[in-house]
């Protein structure tokens, strides 16, 4: 209605001004004549009001966004990118991004580059303990609500200072009280971001909107509890030091006794290899003799059974009359007939004087 208004006040201004142009214009050639320009007022008039509504009756919605037509006050249709015509002067339209929108926040909002900023959020954990929160929120306009985001909420602005801003605030602020600040200090927040993103993705999609990404950048902390913190980690590793220094003592300990025992042992295999070796030595100096013994007896046997071999009654009988003495055997009588010869020298000395 604006621009209606606007339209019909610069035509008839134009209107008027071309009809004093020619009135003046027949007073200055001597033929005035008020009348005279009300004809060219009009057409003026007209004409203006004519190129103004020929401007005025399209729109162009760019790529990545839509535009919701009001005609009269009341939504009649949403616009698609690209070439739309429309009722000049009565319709007007409010263009809603589709593309990706980021609310971010930070201690400078000055310095972000995020298409709407603000300051870090504010809160404590459940221990008590004051910490700071910094975030970004990635969403979109549906663009098939954006009919109802126009009558429910208004102007994207209007949209991210409504939803976006305010139930992002007091998530972040409500739910980071569910954790403790070793959870948090440690940089495990990914159950705290997970938590907060299910929460913005219902609230979004119940106001046409859709959560793309939410993510806690870093939580702060004050600087007692960051220097309490230091402390308590320059104990534990104290400790750590001093555990590892009685495991090296431990380990030198039973170094030692290993060792002391390894001596002990090599001495005792040494102590039984010398006992070892002369039990071998002296049983194989007995296994030498013994065998050395039985060839011995091996080799007199063997003579004795030559000896023996050799004694044939031939031998017997030669060897008797090489020894004999020049004397005849004695011959006896056993009475039975039976006569017994004996050698001589048996009763060598029986003649004997």
């Amino acid at each position: 209605m604006g621009q209606l208004v606007f339209s019909l006040l610069l035509a008839f201004i134009v209107g008027v001004g071309l009809a004093a142009l020619v009135t003046g214009a027949r007073a200055r050639g001597g033929k005035p004549n008020p009348a005279a320009g009300v004809t060219p007022g009009i057409v003026g008039f007209l004409l203006v009001l004519a190129v103004l509504a020929a401007i005025n009756s399209y729109t162009i919605v760019q790529a990545g966004s839509v535009a919701v037509v009001k005609r009269l006050g009341r939504v009649v249709t949403v616009f698609s990118p690209g070439l739309n015509w429309k009722f000049p002067f009565i319709d007007e339209t409010i263009v809603y991004r589709t593309q990706e929108i980021v609310y971010e926040t930070s201690d400078s909002p000055q310095l972000s580059d995020a298409d709407y900023t603000d300051v870090q959020v504010d809160t404590a954990t459940s221990d008590g303990q004051q910490i700071t929160a910094r975030y970004s929120v990635r969403f979109r306009i549906k663009p098939q609500e954006a009919a109802n985001i126009v009558n429910n909420l208004g102007t994207e602005q209007e949209v991210v200072e409504k939803i976006v801003k305010q139930n992002s605030r007091v998530w972040v602020r409500t739910l980071l009280r569910n954790y403790s600040a070793s959870q948090l200090y440690s940089g495990d927040i990914r159950s705290a971001q997970s938590a907060i993103a299910a929460q913005l993705s219902e609230d979004f999609a119940a106001e046409g909107l859709e959560l793309v990404f939410f993510g806690l950048r870093q939580i702060g902390f004050t600087d007692a509890y960051k220097q309490a913190v230091e402390n308590k980690q320059i104990e534990a590793e104290n400790i750590i030091t001093k555990q590892n220094l009685a495991r090296q003592a431990e380990f030198e300990k039973q170094r030692v006794i290993t060792e002391a025992e390894a001596q002990a042992e090599r001495q005792r295999l040494e102590r039984i290899g010398v006992a070892q070796g002369e039990a071998e030595a002296i049983k194989l100096k007995a296994d030498a003799d013994a065998q050395a013994t039985l060839i011995r007896a091996q080799a007199q046997a063997e003579a004795n059974r030559l000896i023996a071999a050799s004694l044939t009654p031939e031998m017997i009988n030669w060897q008797a009359v090489v020894q004999w003495s020049g004397r005849y055997p004695t011959v006896l009588s056993t009475g039975g007939g039976e006569q017994l010869i004996l050698p001589g020298d048996l009763f060598l000395n029986a003649d004997s004087p």
